[in-house]
């Protein structure tokens, strides 16, 4: 395992497998952003040494979107796994390490055993699965497939895991799992751990079937750029933001967006509750006992109604702009109403972060998200006053795949700079922001899969994706998406060395003396973050994990950081290249910095200059320029990636001059050339 423990977190894995030996089963409750995958991943560590043929680890997450995270830490600690969801077409169970849905666990155990008698399937299910990790296990209650799948598990050993355990769901978790031990934030002090105010937390809501194919749908049209496409952005945003009731509340309007929705988007078919609603449901069980009153931000007024329906029973109060807001004295009695101590929710909209002083609150949930960083520094001030020796929770309500969640993470930035802990968001620096971007990922791997190509140029992705009277606003808009993919993680771009090198060769068979060689977009072939490490393994002469050289005072971009963490990273990079470092242990640089700023953006450039090519007796100058990133510092894998691409082309051009007097040279490669397209002399 690559990671080593802080002082409360090998306390409380150790307190698990002593417990989980004597009586079957533990659950370690650790506050949110204290790192408890790392706890998994150590326990099940811990097992994996004594599982005999066909024994497996089952790890369980409540969402598909943890699921490829989990197994993304587990496989960043250097452990094989397979990660199986809904959307997993091909499903490997024959790892030693399964992270599945707890759903998709059901299903196979069931093709498995399910004929057979109940005894003998749970002992078999058992059997086969040994140790289980049951992460976000508040869960475990009533008719959860969490719950079932512990009933048929009943004979294996369980960590579970969660934050937030509510007293009321303590008898059924102990049951289902094993005895609770809860850390407060006084028991972590002292021991790699501070308490800060405010903790954030994001819950994912992913789209039902029916809006998951709508959005696609809308996607494809705001992307092709012809005239209807601003409208398609609009609903792209309406509902993965605020949900289905929003979208259908915008149709009914008599505006020219109501006319594009009733003509091109089916909003008639879809559910008449948003996608949310449930996870907010979740939310307001799982902090049970840790607030004395929520405040819910929401766009729509419609979205305002429908919350403050299904929860009658918290007295809701509504803070939607109207008579409410304009007369001080409504707004007074409005305000009294929402202190009184019976009322456990406030519901706001614009009206409630603009000159309305709302109460205090101890739990504030997004479910509108804010792209501004300003407008969320107006709600979290009115909202969420700082209050001492207690700590309060921001939770993000967001639609994974979407434009919804491309939003995130400015925002929480700027929670952090206000002093609020958002290191559980980002505890797996491996796994991508996953926004919109993960849509366009998507379309690039089916346009390789239709291809039967991985790693496709920029130029044919343009082309298969773009059609029409559009094509030439599609190519530009596909363009951009295709950067935003790579800055936050879904996709890789890297240049193709044999092609690079061909190249050169022509222009040597053409008798040029001079090479002025820099790489554009047009050169870049694109794959997802995924299929990288495959195509790294098939295609190593582009992916070299060598020696790579360029000036960092000069040559690398960092922005989003603070100047003294850029200046750190600097340093530790110059000791690094002065020692001949590998690209993986360049990139490495950046895990630091990921800790303190993930959201952070770097780009670099290499410059090869004034390298002397001996060809055919005489001597060629060659000079060649290849940029990269923009990509989050969290990234630290697709950041190794590209840097091993970089530094297969500077092992190409190290191979063209040795030899020669261009050995000296090439030590010298990191002086300003210009930056000029391919053009002989």
């Amino acid at each position: 395992m690559k990671s080593k423990l802080r002082p409360y977190q090998r306390e409380a894995l150790d307190w698990a497998l002593r417990v989980a030996e004597a009586r079957g089963g533990a659950v370690v409750c650790l506050p949110t952003g204290t790192g408890k995958t790392l706890v998994a991943v150590s326990f099940a560590e811990h097992y994996l040494r004594s599982l005999r043929s066909g024994e497996k680890i089952l790890v369980l997450e409540p969402t598909r979107f943890l699921v490829e995270q989990t197994a993304k830490r587990f496989r960043y600690e250097g452990f094989s796994v397979s990660m199986i969801h809904s959307g997993v077409k091909e499903r490997d169970w024959s790892q030693s390490i399964v992270v599945a849905t707890p759903e998709s666990a059901l299903s196979y155990l069931d093709r498995k055993y399910g004929r057979l008698q109940w005894e003998k399937a749970r002992e078999l299910a058992s059997r086969e699965f040994p140790v289980v990790v049951i992460d976000e296990c508040h869960h475990t209650v009533g008719k959860d497939p969490f719950a079932v799948i512990m009933n048929l598990l009943s004979g294996s050993i369980k960590l579970g895991l969660s934050a937030l355990v509510p007293s009321s769901r303590i008898g059924e978790i102990e049951e289902y799992i094993g005895v609770i031990r809860k850390w407060s934030f006084s028991e972590l002090e002292g021991k790699g751990y501070e308490k800060p105010y405010m903790i954030a937390e994001v819950y994912e809501s992913p789209f039902r079937r029916q809006e998951e194919e709508l959005y696609a749908k809308l996607y494809n049209l705001w992307l092709s750029g012809g005239p209807s496409s601003n409208f398609a952005a609009l609903a792209l945003t309406t509902l993965s933001r605020d949900g289905s009731d929003a979208l259908i509340d915008s149709a009914a309007k008599p505006t020219a967006f109501a006319r594009f929705l009733s003509e091109v988007a089916p909003v008639l078919d879809l559910p008449r509750e948003s996608h949310k609603l449930p996870v907010l449901q979740s939310i307001l069980r799982d902090y049970e006992g840790n607030y004395a009153k929520a405040l819910v931000f929401v766009n729509r007024r419609c979205t305002a109604e429908l919350i403050a329906e299904n929860f009658a029973h918290l007295k809701p109060v509504k803070i939607i702009g109207g008579r409410e807001a304009a007369d001080p004295e409504a707004r007074r009695s409005l305000l009294e109403e929402a202190r009184k101590p019976e009322v456990k929710l406030i519901i706001a909209t614009s009206a409630g972060d603009e000159g309305i002083d709302v109460p205090e609150v101890d739990l504030v949930v997004f479910w509108s998200h804010v792209s501004s960083p300003l407008r969320l520094y107006q709600r979290l001030g009115r909202a969420l006053r700082p209050a001492p020796g207690r700590v309060k929770y921001a939770v993000f309500v967001v639609t994974p795949g979407t434009r919804d969640y491309d939003a995130l993470p400015e925002s929480l930035v700027a929670l952090a700079r206000e002093g609020i802990d958002v290191s559980g968001i980002f505890d797996d620096v491996e796994s991508p922001i996953l926004g919109e971007g993960m849509v366009m990922a998507r379309r690039v791997r089916e346009v390789s899969q239709t291809l039967g190509v991985k790693g496709l140029h920029r130029e044919t992705l343009l082309s298969a994706l773009s059609s029409g009277q559009w094509a030439q606003r599609a190519k530009r808009r596909i363009a951009a998406e295709l950067d935003e993919s790579v800055k936050m993680g879904a996709l890789l771009y890297y240049y193709d060395v044999g092609e690079l090198y061909s190249e050169i060769q022509s222009w040597v068979e053409s008798g040029v003396s001079e090479l002025y060689l820099r790489l554009e977009p047009s050169h870049r072939r694109y794959l997802t973050v995924e299929e990288a490490e495959e195509a790294a393994r098939n295609y190593p002469e582009n992916f070299l994990d060598g020696r790579l050289c360029f000036d960092p005072f000069d040559d690398l971009r960092v922005k989003g950081a603070s100047k003294e963490s850029v200046n750190s990273l600097v340093i530790s990079f110059v000791k690094l290249l002065s020692s001949g470092a590998k690209a993986t242990q360049l990139a490495g640089v950046f895990s630091t910095l990921a800790e303190e700023c993930p959201t952070a953006v770097v780009k670099w450039r290499i410059r090869l200059s004034e390298a002397l090519f001996p060809v055919n007796g005489r001597v060629l100058r060659l000079s060649v320029t290849a940029e990269y990133g923009p990509y989050m510092v969290r990234n630290v894998r697709q950041i190794a990636l590209s840097m091993r691409n970089a530094a297969a082309i500077w092992n190409l051009i190290t191979q063209l001059v040795s030899g020669s007097e261009g050995v000296g040279y090439c030590d010298r490669l990191l002086r300003a050339s210009g930056s000029v397209n391919i053009n002989p002399s």
